[in-house]
């Protein structure tokens, strides 16, 4: 079986065909009309009206070299409202091909006996004019503009093949005109998976049709390009599994995946990323219902230069805060928010401080100069098998930072405290799980009806890209060619990019400080279905090009102390009701004595101030009220 051409039609819908055939009936019409204008102007100059038999057999010869020329230059394919050079140019090579199929055919009826040959320099223009026109006026009706019609294909970037649907191929071919000649590829097809263009073109761009012929298509590119093709996936929301099935035909045909986004700079052609693989589309954060939060109000954020908190203050820093006070422990983190603050930001008052939520002192001083009305509490020992070797430092910080934190801020008069957790304080199984499970009864226990200062808890899983997790793990694994590790076959986790985490804690925190009900309130995010740890390291081997089944690929190391297969958003004794922001969920469960809270945790303080390992273990456990032989 032959391989078909990247630009050879494809099957056509039902609606697509109907279209075709009333754009080549007034492509037909077109030419007849030209035609028979082009003779009565020219007998008008000699003040005589043509012969009827010349008209008929003019016109109708002439129609006849239009019905065969301009379907074989597929004239009837394009939409009109994507009308581009392309067409331009195919629409006049068809004129002058039916020009010169008309003349020899009419020599042969009558040897061209009383027809005039300049009929043909007014009936060329003539017939431009009423099919290009026709095309451009639709184009110009849909406010479009006409920027992509002096573009010409450069032939040293790679050769793409768009899929998406036809908004979204439409704004993809448009940013791309735009570019110019810092477009990164020249598109040669279209795929369109629901069918409704097969066959018909976008931007002069033939529509191919469905997944179906992608691999062919691909293949074809590849063996008529120089350079491997492009697969470029048009749009912002698409379904994981077409994303899934395109990474999947990329890498068996070479093609390098991309994206094409709405957006300006090199954002708007990029690479697939692990956030494009999630279970579920990845939602653009809405800040306007953080606004009356952040606006005009001074914002502490601490471990501000982490991955959470450096992105809490980007996005509070857009809404109009009076100041911004960004908290750190690490100079190295803190220099570099700073810097961009001080590059990207300058319209935005802040103030970067080197300071640990552990040391009291120091917390007290910030408090006192800064005065904050909202504290997100980012900071945080959040790696796994750090925490498991140093459970000592996992306490002081995680709680100890926490209780000073909540502390400061009620004694300082702040409106609003949001506490930032974990999936893994669910049920735990390892220090650092318990110690923000610690953290959150801690919140919980200090939220006091009636308080000037609102707590709230937020609780999620795990953040694509972030230091330390698993992604940029395997990201750096496959760029030095190693075996991807993967801890077990079955395990999954519970992923969301660091905008959507950072968007829903404030908006958490906006609905905490609107309403005295929910002091004490804990959030969880809806994230979706976990995500096979195995499956997500396969895929991302075959976004960079490697066989996930080629020997040494993969390598299953076994579960790490204190993790689990499967992760949870929720006790077995906690339930969840929606709130007012989508993806938001309040959880609801059994109230905690405060009195009691507070005892556990001075003991659990007092263990890790000495450094005793199974002093702070068995603390952990009687605070998180697990049973001694629990495994931490």
């Amino acid at each position: 079986m032959s391989t078909p051409r990247p630009d050879a039609p494809a099957p056509v819908s039902t609606g697509s065909k109907m279209t075709m055939i009333w754009v080549a009936l007034f492509d037909l019409g077109a030419g007849a009309a030209s035609m028979w204008a082009a003779i009565h102007i020219r007998y008008l100059f000699e003040g005589t009206p043509p012969p009827d038999s010349i008209m008929l057999q003019s016109v109708a010869v002439f129609a006849l070299a239009c019905a065969v020329v301009f379907p074989v230059h597929g004239l009837h394919r394009g939409l009109w409202r994507y009308t581009a050079l392309n067409d331009a140019a195919r629409i006049l090579m068809a004129i002058i091909i039916a020009n010169l199929v008309f003349l020899p055919i009419l020599f042969l009826i009558n040897r061209l006996d009383g027809f005039p040959r300049t009929s043909q320099l007014i009936e060329i223009p003539i017939l431009i004019g009423l099919m290009l026109g026709s095309r451009l006026i639709v184009a110009s009706w849909r406010t479009r503009g006409l920027q992509s019609v002096l573009q010409f294909e450069d032939r040293s970037k790679p050769a793409a093949i768009l899929v998406g649907t036809e908004e979204d191929l439409d704004t993809a071919l448009r940013d791309l005109a735009r570019r110019n000649g810092s477009a990164p590829f020249r598109p040669k097809g279209l795929i369109e998976p629901n069918l409704a263009l097969a066959g018909r073109a976008i931007h002069g761009v033939p529509v191919l049709g469905g997944l179906d012929v992608l691999p062919a298509a691909l293949k074809r590119l590849s063996e008529a390009e120089k350079l491997p093709p492009r697969l470029v996936l048009a749009g912002t929301h698409t379904d994981v599994e077409l994303v899934n099935a395109l990474v999947r035909i990329a890498a068996r045909s070479g093609a390098k995946l991309s994206r094409a986004r709405p957006a300006e700079g090199p954002g708007a052609f990029s690479p697939v990323e692990a956030a494009d693989l999630l279970n579920r589309p990845p939602r653009a954060p809405d800040l306007e219902p953080a606004r009356p939060l952040i606006e005009g109000k001074r914002v502490l954020v601490t471990g501000a230069g982490g991955t959470i908190g450096s992105e809490l203050a980007r996005l509070a820093a857009n809404l109009g805060p009076e100041k911004l006070i960004l908290l750190d422990s690490s100079e190295a983190n803190l220099y570099e928010i700073d810097l961009e603050f001080a590059t990207r930001s300058p319209q935005v008052a802040w103030r970067a401080v080197l300071g640990d939520v552990r040391d009291a002192v120091r917390l007290e001083q910030v408090f006192s100069e800064e005065k904050p009305d909202v504290v997100l509490h980012a900071a945080a020992l959040k790696h796994v098998p750090m925490s498991e070797r140093n459970p000592g430092e996992a306490v002081r910080t995680n709680v100890l930072g926490t209780i000073q934190t909540i502390q400061a801020a009620v004694q300082h008069g702040a409106q609003v405290v949001a506490l930032i957790s974990t999936d893994k304080a669910v049920e735990p199984t390892n220090i650092m799980g318990a110690t923000k499970r610690a953290a959150e009864l801690f919140a919980q226990s200090a939220a006091v009806p009636g308080s000037a200062t609102r707590i709230c808890v937020v609780r999620f899983g795990n953040v694509l890209g972030s230091t330390g997790s698993v992604v940029p793990l395997f990201e750096r694994q496959i760029e030095l060619g190693r075996a991807i590790t993967v801890t077990d076959p079955e395990a999954t986790r519970y992923f969301m990019t660091v905008e959507e985490a950072s968007g829903l804690v404030l908006s958490a925190a906006a609905q905490t400080a609107a309403n005295p009900s929910l002091n004490g309130a804990l959030y969880v995010f809806d994230m979706g279905e976990p995500v096979s740890i195995l499956r997500l390291a396969r895929q991302l081997l075959r976004l960079r090009g490697r066989d996930p089944d080629a020997p040494g690929t993969l390598s299953v190391v076994g579960l790490r102390p204190g993790e689990k297969r499967h992760e949870s958003l929720v006790y077995p004794f906690e339930h969840t009701q929606d709130t007012t922001i989508p993806g938001v969920w309040l959880v609801d469960g059994p109230c905690t004595d405060p009195r009691e809270i507070e005892s556990r945790l001075a003991t659990l303080l007092s263990a890790a101030e000495t450094q005793d390992v199974e002093a702070v273990k068995l603390a952990l456990k009687q605070v998180c009220g697990l049973s001694p032989a629990a495994p931490i």
